[in-house]
């Protein structure tokens, strides 16, 4: 593994960072970035099951609750937003 690792070092170290390179590595970022998306699906899904439960086991509560899981859902949202507007950012760099 050692012998392999200093193999491979001369040739990472003889990357040269261009424009090319920068622009590469800002559109996997991007990428990276957007998967915050998977995140906020996940909770936003989660929070609504959870809502239709306590709906199901209190419907004369039922517009605190949706008013708590709207509320929630839309703090969420903003991360899944701040995700996909870093990555437009990064895209137009």
């Amino acid at each position: 593994m050692l012998h392999l690792l200093s193999q491979m070092l001369p040739a990472i170290l003889d990357v040269v960072p261009n424009e090319f390179y920068a622009s590469g590595l800002a559109y996997i970022g991007a990428g990276i970035a957007v998967f915050t998306g998977f995140g906020t699906g996940i909770g936003q899904g989660i929070a609504a099951s959870k809502a239709v439960e306590a709906v199901g086991r209190q419907p004369e509560a039922s517009g605190k609750i949706t008013t708590t899981m709207i509320i929630g859902q839309a703090v969420a949202e903003t991360t899944g937003l701040y995700g996909l507007l870093i990555a437009f950012i990064l895209i137009n760099k």
